[in-house]
Protein backbone atom coordinates (compact mmCIF):
# COMPACT_ATOMS: atom_id res chain seq x y z
CA UNK A 1 0.00 0.00 0.00
CA UNK A 2 1.36 3.32 -0.75
CA UNK A 3 2.37 5.17 2.45
CA UNK A 4 1.27 8.99 2.62
CA UNK A 5 3.25 10.79 6.14
CA UNK A 6 2.70 14.29 5.30
CA UNK A 7 -0.46 15.93 3.80
CA UNK A 8 -0.67 20.16 3.47
CA UNK A 9 -4.69 20.82 3.90
CA UNK A 10 -4.79 24.42 2.18
CA UNK A 11 -8.47 25.54 2.93
CA UNK A 12 -9.70 28.70 4.29
CA UNK A 13 -13.10 27.64 5.87
CA UNK A 14 -11.79 26.83 9.50
CA UNK A 15 -15.13 24.35 9.72
CA UNK A 16 -14.43 22.21 6.66
CA UNK A 17 -10.49 22.03 7.81
CA UNK A 18 -11.99 20.93 11.51
CA UNK A 19 -14.47 18.26 9.16
CA UNK A 20 -11.41 17.06 7.01
CA UNK A 21 -9.28 16.61 10.67
CA UNK A 22 -12.30 14.38 11.65
CA UNK A 23 -11.94 12.66 8.88
CA UNK A 24 -8.56 11.64 9.19
CA UNK A 25 -8.80 10.69 12.57
CA UNK A 26 -11.97 8.37 11.73
CA UNK A 27 -10.00 5.84 9.50
CA UNK A 28 -7.07 5.94 12.06
CA UNK A 29 -4.59 7.53 9.51
CA UNK A 30 -2.18 8.12 12.50
CA UNK A 31 0.76 8.01 10.00
CA UNK A 32 -0.07 10.58 8.29
CA UNK A 33 0.62 14.29 9.75
CA UNK A 34 -1.44 16.76 8.35
CA UNK A 35 -0.61 20.41 8.12
CA UNK A 36 -3.80 23.64 7.85
CA UNK A 37 -2.73 26.47 6.64
CA UNK A 38 -5.63 28.83 5.21
CA UNK A 39 -4.42 30.80 2.14
CA UNK A 40 -2.40 30.16 -0.79
CA UNK A 41 0.81 32.77 0.86
CA UNK A 42 1.00 30.45 3.62
CA UNK A 43 1.22 27.35 1.54
CA UNK A 44 3.63 28.93 -0.96
CA UNK A 45 5.90 29.94 2.36
CA UNK A 46 5.21 26.48 4.07
CA UNK A 47 6.58 24.41 0.74
CA UNK A 48 9.62 26.65 0.02
CA UNK A 49 11.16 25.31 3.62
CA UNK A 50 9.14 21.58 3.93
CA UNK A 51 8.10 18.82 2.02
CA UNK A 52 4.76 16.76 1.84
CA UNK A 53 3.45 13.67 0.14
CA UNK A 54 0.08 15.34 -1.16
CA UNK A 55 -1.70 18.47 -0.54
CA UNK A 56 -5.45 18.95 -0.63
CA UNK A 57 -6.30 22.26 -2.31
CA UNK A 58 -9.19 24.13 -1.68
CA UNK A 59 -10.31 26.43 -4.90
CA UNK A 60 -11.90 29.05 -3.10
CA UNK A 61 -9.12 30.66 -1.55
CA UNK A 62 -9.26 34.78 -0.14
CA UNK A 63 -5.85 35.20 -2.16
CA UNK A 64 -5.89 32.18 -5.09
CA UNK A 65 -9.08 31.43 -6.67
CA UNK A 66 -10.09 28.37 -9.27
CA UNK A 67 -7.48 27.32 -11.47
CA UNK A 68 -5.23 30.23 -10.29
CA UNK A 69 -4.86 28.27 -7.23
CA UNK A 70 -4.14 25.29 -9.06
CA UNK A 71 -1.18 26.99 -11.07
CA UNK A 72 0.13 28.56 -8.00
CA UNK A 73 0.63 24.91 -6.06
CA UNK A 74 2.05 23.18 -9.43
CA UNK A 75 4.57 25.85 -9.40
CA UNK A 76 5.97 25.71 -6.02
CA UNK A 77 5.66 21.91 -5.53
CA UNK A 78 5.05 20.29 -9.43
CA UNK A 79 5.85 16.82 -8.28
CA UNK A 80 3.60 16.62 -5.72
CA UNK A 81 0.59 15.12 -6.01
CA UNK A 82 -2.55 17.13 -5.93
CA UNK A 83 -6.82 17.05 -4.91
CA UNK A 84 -8.64 19.56 -5.11
CA UNK A 85 -11.80 20.51 -3.19
CA UNK A 86 -14.98 22.65 -4.32
CA UNK A 87 -18.15 22.93 -3.33
CA UNK A 88 -19.11 23.14 -7.09
CA UNK A 89 -20.03 20.19 -8.82
CA UNK A 90 -19.16 20.94 -12.23
CA UNK A 91 -17.72 18.29 -14.47
CA UNK A 92 -16.26 21.33 -17.09
CA UNK A 93 -14.86 22.83 -14.12
CA UNK A 94 -13.44 19.00 -12.92
CA UNK A 95 -11.92 18.29 -16.29
CA UNK A 96 -10.50 22.07 -16.39
CA UNK A 97 -8.70 21.18 -12.67
CA UNK A 98 -7.46 17.79 -14.59
CA UNK A 99 -5.94 19.36 -17.54
CA UNK A 100 -4.31 22.39 -14.98
CA UNK A 101 -2.44 19.47 -12.85
CA UNK A 102 -4.31 18.06 -10.46
CA UNK A 103 -4.91 14.43 -9.90
CA UNK A 104 -8.19 14.32 -8.53
CA UNK A 105 -11.56 16.61 -7.94
CA UNK A 106 -13.48 16.33 -4.92
CA UNK A 107 -16.65 17.75 -4.09
CA UNK A 108 -17.24 19.69 -0.46
CA UNK A 109 -20.41 18.24 0.93
CA UNK A 110 -19.95 14.78 -0.99
CA UNK A 111 -16.40 13.54 1.01
CA UNK A 112 -16.76 10.81 2.99
CA UNK A 113 -13.67 9.34 5.14
CA UNK A 114 -13.11 6.53 3.29
CA UNK A 115 -13.20 7.97 0.03
CA UNK A 116 -11.22 11.29 0.82
CA UNK A 117 -7.95 8.49 1.65
CA UNK A 118 -9.19 6.73 -1.50
CA UNK A 119 -8.93 9.83 -3.36
CA UNK A 120 -5.46 10.42 -1.59
CA UNK A 121 -4.24 6.94 -2.33
CA UNK A 122 -5.40 7.26 -6.34
CA UNK A 123 -3.65 10.66 -6.83
CA UNK A 124 -0.25 9.58 -5.46
CA UNK A 125 0.06 6.60 -8.01
CA UNK A 126 -1.75 8.93 -10.59
CA UNK A 127 1.15 11.25 -10.03
CA UNK A 128 3.85 7.37 -9.71
CA UNK A 129 2.77 7.19 -12.97
CA UNK A 130 2.79 10.17 -14.57
CA UNK A 131 6.64 10.69 -13.25
CA UNK A 132 7.90 7.27 -14.88
CA UNK A 133 6.33 8.28 -17.84
CA UNK A 134 7.67 11.23 -17.91
CA UNK A 135 11.06 10.21 -16.50
CA UNK A 136 10.79 7.91 -20.46
CA UNK A 137 9.63 10.30 -22.34
CA UNK A 138 12.67 12.57 -21.11
CA UNK A 139 15.17 9.92 -21.16
CA UNK A 140 14.53 8.81 -25.02
CA UNK A 141 14.66 12.56 -25.76
CA UNK A 142 18.01 13.31 -24.62
CA UNK A 143 19.52 10.00 -25.94
CA UNK A 144 18.16 11.06 -29.54
CA UNK A 145 19.29 15.50 -29.15
CA UNK A 146 22.58 14.18 -29.47
CA UNK A 147 23.33 11.83 -33.01
CA UNK A 148 20.36 14.19 -34.16
CA UNK A 149 22.27 17.02 -33.50
CA UNK A 150 25.06 15.61 -35.17
CA UNK A 151 23.60 14.50 -38.19
CA UNK A 152 21.76 17.43 -38.79
CA UNK A 153 24.59 19.30 -38.12
CA UNK A 154 26.24 17.02 -41.03
CA UNK A 155 23.68 17.49 -43.74
CA UNK A 156 23.68 21.23 -43.40
CA UNK A 157 27.14 20.99 -44.19
CA UNK A 158 26.31 19.05 -47.11
CA UNK A 159 23.69 21.23 -48.12
CA UNK A 160 25.95 24.08 -48.23
CA UNK A 161 28.97 21.76 -50.32
CA UNK A 162 31.48 21.82 -47.53
CA UNK A 163 32.13 18.35 -48.46
CA UNK A 164 32.46 19.59 -52.39
CA UNK A 165 29.85 19.53 -54.87
CA UNK A 166 26.90 17.43 -55.08
CA UNK A 167 25.30 16.21 -57.63
CA UNK A 168 21.53 17.51 -58.46
CA UNK A 169 19.82 14.29 -57.58
CA UNK A 170 21.62 13.42 -54.71
CA UNK A 171 21.62 17.54 -53.29
CA UNK A 172 17.57 17.32 -53.63
CA UNK A 173 17.54 13.90 -51.47
CA UNK A 174 20.18 15.65 -49.28
CA UNK A 175 18.14 18.79 -48.64
CA UNK A 176 15.10 16.77 -47.86
CA UNK A 177 16.69 14.80 -45.18
CA UNK A 178 18.16 18.21 -43.79
CA UNK A 179 14.68 19.72 -43.48
CA UNK A 180 13.06 16.84 -41.73
CA UNK A 181 16.14 16.53 -39.55
CA UNK A 182 15.86 19.75 -38.08
CA UNK A 183 12.13 18.88 -37.32
CA UNK A 184 12.82 15.75 -35.45
CA UNK A 185 15.65 18.40 -33.12
CA UNK A 186 12.23 21.07 -32.96
CA UNK A 187 10.49 17.78 -31.51
CA UNK A 188 13.07 16.80 -29.08
CA UNK A 189 13.75 20.25 -28.18
CA UNK A 190 9.65 20.70 -27.52
CA UNK A 191 9.18 17.68 -25.84
CA UNK A 192 12.23 18.60 -23.67
CA UNK A 193 11.27 21.60 -22.64
CA UNK A 194 7.79 21.08 -21.75
CA UNK A 195 9.05 17.97 -19.39
CA UNK A 196 11.40 20.25 -17.63
CA UNK A 197 8.57 22.85 -17.25
CA UNK A 198 6.06 20.09 -15.63
CA UNK A 199 9.18 18.82 -13.67
CA UNK A 200 9.39 22.76 -12.55
CA UNK A 201 13.16 22.42 -13.67
CA UNK A 202 13.13 25.29 -16.07
CA UNK A 203 14.13 28.66 -14.45
CA UNK A 204 12.48 31.36 -14.67
CA UNK A 205 13.58 34.87 -14.34
CA UNK A 206 10.94 37.83 -13.54
CA UNK A 207 12.70 40.94 -15.05
CA UNK A 208 11.36 44.07 -16.86
CA UNK A 209 11.08 43.64 -20.32
CA UNK A 210 10.58 45.55 -23.10
CA UNK A 211 7.71 43.36 -25.30
CA UNK A 212 7.43 45.61 -28.43
CA UNK A 213 11.27 45.46 -29.35
CA UNK A 214 11.06 41.62 -28.17
CA UNK A 215 7.93 41.68 -30.90
CA UNK A 216 9.50 43.01 -33.60
CA UNK A 217 12.91 40.69 -33.32
CA UNK A 218 10.34 37.85 -33.26
CA UNK A 219 8.55 38.73 -36.20
CA UNK A 220 11.60 39.33 -38.23
CA UNK A 221 13.27 36.04 -37.33
CA UNK A 222 10.06 34.01 -38.43
CA UNK A 223 9.64 36.21 -41.67
CA UNK A 224 11.32 33.31 -43.64
CA UNK A 225 9.19 30.87 -42.37
CA UNK A 226 6.30 32.82 -43.57
CA UNK A 227 7.31 33.53 -46.91
CA UNK A 228 7.98 30.06 -47.61
CA UNK A 229 4.19 29.57 -46.47
CA UNK A 230 3.28 32.35 -48.71
CA UNK A 231 2.29 34.16 -45.46
CA UNK A 232 2.67 37.95 -44.76
CA UNK A 233 3.21 38.82 -41.34
CA UNK A 234 2.10 42.29 -40.11
CA UNK A 235 2.45 44.44 -37.33
CA UNK A 236 -1.19 46.08 -36.90
CA UNK A 237 -0.52 48.36 -33.50
CA UNK A 238 2.13 51.40 -33.29
CA UNK A 239 0.74 52.17 -29.78
CA UNK A 240 3.89 52.49 -27.36
CA UNK A 241 3.36 50.06 -25.35
CA UNK A 242 4.09 49.63 -21.09
CA UNK A 243 7.11 46.98 -20.35
CA UNK A 244 5.93 43.88 -18.58
CA UNK A 245 7.09 41.61 -15.76
CA UNK A 246 8.26 38.44 -17.65
CA UNK A 247 11.83 36.51 -18.54
CA UNK A 248 12.95 37.69 -22.28
CA UNK A 249 13.56 34.41 -23.17
CA UNK A 250 10.64 32.57 -22.03
CA UNK A 251 8.32 35.22 -24.10
CA UNK A 252 10.72 35.05 -27.13
CA UNK A 253 9.98 31.16 -27.32
CA UNK A 254 5.86 32.29 -26.64
CA UNK A 255 5.89 34.98 -29.32
CA UNK A 256 7.33 32.15 -31.37
CA UNK A 257 5.24 29.46 -31.17
CA UNK A 258 1.91 31.62 -31.46
CA UNK A 259 3.69 33.11 -35.14
CA UNK A 260 4.88 29.73 -36.32
CA UNK A 261 1.09 28.45 -35.10
CA UNK A 262 -0.46 31.29 -37.53
CA UNK A 263 1.42 30.86 -40.11
CA UNK A 264 0.78 26.86 -40.68
CA UNK A 265 -3.15 27.57 -40.23
CA UNK A 266 -3.28 30.60 -42.48
CA UNK A 267 -3.65 30.01 -46.48
CA UNK A 268 -1.37 31.11 -48.64
CA UNK A 269 -1.15 34.64 -49.65
CA UNK A 270 -2.82 35.41 -46.11
CA UNK A 271 -1.71 37.93 -43.63
CA UNK A 272 -1.08 37.34 -39.74
CA UNK A 273 -1.85 40.31 -37.71
CA UNK A 274 -0.26 41.01 -34.59
CA UNK A 275 -0.98 43.38 -32.06
CA UNK A 276 0.37 45.12 -28.53
CA UNK A 277 -1.50 47.24 -26.32
CA UNK A 278 -2.27 48.09 -22.61
CA UNK A 279 -4.91 47.38 -21.05
CA UNK A 280 -5.83 47.88 -17.51
CA UNK A 281 -2.57 47.12 -15.62
CA UNK A 282 -1.68 44.35 -18.04
CA UNK A 283 -0.60 44.39 -21.34
CA UNK A 284 -2.24 42.32 -23.86
CA UNK A 285 -0.50 40.76 -26.99
CA UNK A 286 -3.12 39.24 -30.20
CA UNK A 287 -1.89 37.48 -32.80
CA UNK A 288 -4.60 36.55 -35.85
CA UNK A 289 -4.58 34.04 -38.77
CA UNK A 290 -6.95 33.44 -41.23
CA UNK A 291 -6.88 30.03 -41.29
CA UNK A 292 -10.00 27.91 -41.19
CA UNK A 293 -10.70 28.58 -37.25
CA UNK A 294 -10.80 26.04 -34.72
CA UNK A 295 -13.69 23.04 -34.14
CA UNK A 296 -15.62 23.17 -31.67
CA UNK A 297 -15.35 20.02 -30.79
CA UNK A 298 -11.67 20.60 -30.04
CA UNK A 299 -11.53 23.96 -28.21
CA UNK A 300 -11.77 21.84 -24.87
CA UNK A 301 -8.08 20.20 -25.93
CA UNK A 302 -6.03 23.03 -27.68
CA UNK A 303 -3.80 23.02 -24.86
CA UNK A 304 -2.84 19.95 -24.50
CA UNK A 305 0.33 18.14 -24.93
CA UNK A 306 0.17 16.63 -28.64
CA UNK A 307 -2.98 17.93 -29.13
CA UNK A 308 -3.92 18.05 -32.79
CA UNK A 309 -7.37 18.70 -34.53
CA UNK A 310 -6.81 16.69 -37.17
CA UNK A 311 -4.82 13.48 -36.55
CA UNK A 312 -4.70 11.86 -39.71
CA UNK A 313 -1.61 10.81 -41.88
CA UNK A 314 -2.36 13.16 -44.47
CA UNK A 315 -3.34 16.22 -42.43
CA UNK A 316 -1.64 18.77 -44.73
CA UNK A 317 0.08 20.80 -41.95
CA UNK A 318 2.90 19.41 -39.98
CA UNK A 319 3.48 19.84 -35.93
CA UNK A 320 3.79 17.81 -32.77
CA UNK A 321 0.82 19.56 -30.92
CA UNK A 322 3.09 20.98 -28.44
CA UNK A 323 3.53 24.33 -29.54
CA UNK A 324 0.56 26.16 -27.61
CA UNK A 325 0.76 23.79 -24.56
CA UNK A 326 4.65 25.21 -23.98
CA UNK A 327 2.74 28.46 -24.36
CA UNK A 328 -0.02 28.31 -21.61
CA UNK A 329 2.81 26.40 -19.59
CA UNK A 330 5.16 29.86 -20.22
CA UNK A 331 2.62 32.04 -19.46
CA UNK A 332 1.22 30.67 -16.23
CA UNK A 333 4.81 30.85 -14.94
CA UNK A 334 4.84 34.22 -15.66
CA UNK A 335 1.75 35.23 -13.96
CA UNK A 336 -0.49 35.94 -17.12
CA UNK A 337 -3.12 34.55 -19.02
CA UNK A 338 -3.69 33.19 -22.32
CA UNK A 339 -6.72 32.73 -24.55
CA UNK A 340 -8.43 32.40 -28.00
CA UNK A 341 -11.66 33.66 -29.71
CA UNK A 342 -12.98 33.47 -33.47
CA UNK A 343 -11.68 36.26 -35.63
CA UNK A 344 -14.54 38.19 -37.29
CA UNK A 345 -14.47 37.38 -40.88
CA UNK A 346 -12.65 33.89 -40.15
CA UNK A 347 -9.44 32.60 -38.20
CA UNK A 348 -9.01 32.92 -34.66
CA UNK A 349 -7.13 35.38 -32.39
CA UNK A 350 -4.74 33.91 -29.93
CA UNK A 351 -4.31 36.52 -27.07
CA UNK A 352 -1.65 36.42 -24.09
CA UNK A 353 -2.04 39.05 -20.93
CA UNK A 354 0.80 39.95 -19.26
CA UNK A 355 1.49 41.92 -15.61
CA UNK A 356 2.74 45.60 -16.63
CA UNK A 357 5.73 45.99 -14.99
CA UNK A 358 5.08 48.29 -12.38
CA UNK A 359 1.53 47.98 -12.32
CA UNK A 360 0.62 47.51 -8.74
CA UNK A 361 -1.27 50.59 -7.13
CA UNK A 362 -0.81 51.31 -3.34
CA UNK A 363 -2.94 50.53 -1.21
CA UNK A 364 -4.79 52.20 1.57
CA UNK A 365 -2.34 52.62 3.85
CA UNK A 366 0.63 53.32 1.35
CA UNK A 367 1.49 56.73 2.02
CA UNK A 368 4.61 58.00 3.48
CA UNK A 369 4.98 58.01 6.84
CA UNK A 370 7.13 61.02 8.57
CA UNK A 371 10.92 60.63 9.17
CA UNK A 372 11.14 59.27 5.63
CA UNK A 373 10.16 55.98 6.49
CA UNK A 374 7.51 54.40 3.18
CA UNK A 375 5.37 51.47 4.01
CA UNK A 376 3.77 49.47 1.55
CA UNK A 377 0.72 48.07 3.69
CA UNK A 378 -1.06 44.81 1.81
CA UNK A 379 -4.70 44.08 3.29
CA UNK A 380 -7.77 43.16 1.28
CA UNK A 381 -10.01 44.96 4.41
CA UNK A 382 -9.87 48.80 3.45
CA UNK A 383 -11.32 49.49 7.14
CA UNK A 384 -8.95 47.03 8.77
CA UNK A 385 -5.62 48.68 6.68
CA UNK A 386 -7.48 52.82 7.73
CA UNK A 387 -6.87 51.49 11.22
CA UNK A 388 -3.30 49.87 10.85
CA UNK A 389 -2.18 53.32 8.93
CA UNK A 390 -3.09 55.39 11.67
CA UNK A 391 -1.22 53.20 14.33
CA UNK A 392 2.06 52.58 12.24
CA UNK A 393 1.98 57.07 12.12
CA UNK A 394 1.57 57.01 15.70
CA UNK A 395 3.93 54.33 16.80
CA UNK A 396 6.83 56.46 13.83
CA UNK A 397 5.79 60.01 15.49
CA UNK A 398 6.11 58.72 19.04
CA UNK A 399 9.61 57.36 18.20
CA UNK A 400 10.53 60.81 16.94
Amino acid sequence: MISIKSVLLVEDNSGDARLLREMFKEQDAHESELTHVASMAEAEAFLAKSTVDLILLDLGLPDAQGMDAIRRTRAIAPGVPLVVMTGLDDDALAAQALQEGSQDYLVKGQIEARGLLRAMRYAQERKRLERLKDDFVASVSHELRTPLTSICASLSLLVNNAGGDIPGPAARLIAIAHVNSQRLVRLINDILDIEKMEAGQMPFRQERVELRPLLLQAIEANREFAETCGVRLRMINAAVVDDVKADADRMTQVITNLLSNAIKFSPAGAEVDVAVANDAGTVRLSVRDRGPGIPEDFKARIFERFAQADTSDSRPRGGTGLGLSIVKQIVGRLGGEVGFADAPGGGTVFHVTLPAWGAAKPVVGAELIPDGLQVLLCDDDPQAAAVLEKELQTIVRAAN
